[in-house]
């Protein structure tokens, strides 16, 4: 992003130069327009938002991320938005409509054309992050006992489709799913020929209400760029497309590195400083609580921390490894589960190796640092405490980085979310208890 241009863009809005502004507007490219929305402060990029043309304006609103598009949506007229949401398609739209309070959302919707407000009413049964709230139901199916001539008129009338083209979805006479057909098929038989007969079975379909994530997998797995999605009588509602399934493997990804680090996915860095800090306030309290925690352990010890100082070197390596090691394993484990590559049932397996690695990784870092302690001329005593405490603290590390991810997604919870605060608590807490433990029982038994 070119900042003077930004700088620019800004003193015009400020100047009331609305026509310039337009004009700059219209020869962006969407994904700029976005960008530069983003950066400008609310008031300016609502104006800014204002100028846009209205079928591009829908593309952009798509582009944007959250914090930004929920500000504009909320301060746009209904009117707008109505007609914004009549320039999408019914996924997209119904994504937009789903984040509204429900009198806006009644409002827009009455403004709507009858075909858009049933489609919209179909696509907000389903939550947004569910098969039915991700498909389109924009598309084209066709009858197992029509004719490839039928079907030939019915594309020509209705012309290219703008989510896939290569592929026609076939239902029975009760509408249930059947399979596909590729278009090209029509070319290569007779005009009298069945569809059923040139029908072959598709690999892998969703359910209405199957979580986003598993569907990505499945179009994953399968290797297919559409995805049929199907109700409990089997019957055809919808299709979600590539651009969708990519969409959601973005949303995953980004929604995890987010919630890994205790911020929510509202949070944008161009967002007002107040409204970014009181998102990101409460986890910070929660961090603070187990640094006090770990803070606590240390001042349990003071009398032996005074008779050897040295030990106060060697605190932050102990918890800071232990943590490390445990959260190299927390982001395999939960990036696993993500991928539905791992289930609980596979904790002990897991854990048996994990146990393995961390010993082998303990004994690594143990001797280096003890050599430290050789090296730096420090008191002897402290190369066998320090490696204990190492070996053990990064052996809990990924024990605790096991097994918690897994247990949070037994019990329904996010494990990305809050794996981290207890990897956290438990290697600054343990590796402090055990690093001071052992220098307390060595000053009691050895004469140092």
């Amino acid at each position: 992003m070119d900042y003077e241009f930004l700088d620019k863009l800004e003193a015009l809005l400020e100047q009331g130069k609305s026509d310039e502004v337009r004009a700059i507007a219209g020869k962006l490219p969407v994904h700029s327009v976005a960008d530069v929305l983003e950066r400008l402060d609310h008031d300016d990029a609502l104006a800014l938002f204002r100028l846009i043309d209205t079928d591009k304006a829908a593309d952009v609103i798509l582009e944007l991320d959250d914090a930004t598009r929920d500000f504009i949506l909320t301060e746009l007229e209904n009117e707008r938005i109505s007609k914004l949401v009549e320039e999408l398609e019914s996924d997209d739209a119904a994504d937009i409509v789903a984040e509204m309070s429900p009198e806006d959302r009644a409002a827009v919707i009455a403004r709507l054309p009858a075909d858009d407000r049933r489609e919209l009413g179909e696509l907000l049964h389903f939550p947004p992050d569910t098969a039915g709230g991700r498909m389109t139901v924009e598309f084209m199916k066709v009858r197992d006992s029509d004719t490839v001539q039928q079907v030939t008129k019915r594309l020509r009338r209705k012309g290219p489709d703008p989510h896939y083209t290569s592929l026609l979805f076939v239902t029975n006479h009760k509408g249930r799913f059947e399979g596909a057909l590729e278009i090209d098929k029509l070319l290569f038989n007779p005009p009298r020929t069945r569809i059923r007969d040139l029908t072959q079975s598709f690999p892998v379909k969703a359910f209405l209400l199957e979580d986003q994530e598993s569907v990505a997998r499945k179009a994953e797995k399968a290797e297919v760029p559409v995805i049929p999605v199907v109700d409990e009588q089997d019957k055809l509602r919808g299709i979600i497309t590539i651009e969708d399934i990519i969409d959601v493997i973005r949303e995953e990804a980004t929604e995890d590195i987010y919630r890994s680090g205790g911020v929510s996915t509202e949070t944008s860095l161009f967002e007002p400083a107040i409204r970014s800090a009181g998102r990101r306030f409460p986890w910070l309290l929660v961090n603070l609580g187990t640094a006090f925690v770990a803070a606590s352990v240390i001042g349990l010890f003071q009398n032996t921390i005074k008779s050897l100082v040295a030990i106060t070197i060697f605190l932050p390596i102990v918890a800071g490894l232990g943590g490390n090691a445990g959260s190299q394993t927390v982001v395999m484990v939960v990036r696993s589960l993500a991928l539905g590559e791992i289930t609980p049932a596979d904790a002990w397996r897991l854990l048996k190796r994990q146990l393995l690695i961390c010993f082998l990784l303990g004994l690594g870092a143990g001797i280096i640092v003890s050599l430290g302690v050789l090296v730096f001329k420090l008191p002897l005593i402290l190369a066998p405490l320090v490696f204990l405490a190492l070996l053990i603290n990064i052996i809990v590390g990924g024990v605790v980085g096991t097994i918690v991810p897994m247990a949070l997604r037994k019990l329904r919870f996010d494990p990305s979310l809050a794996s981290s605060i207890f990897l956290t608590a438990t290697t600054d807490t343990l590796g402090f208890l055990v690093l001071l433990g052992l220098a307390t029982l060595a000053l009691r038994y050895f004469s140092l």
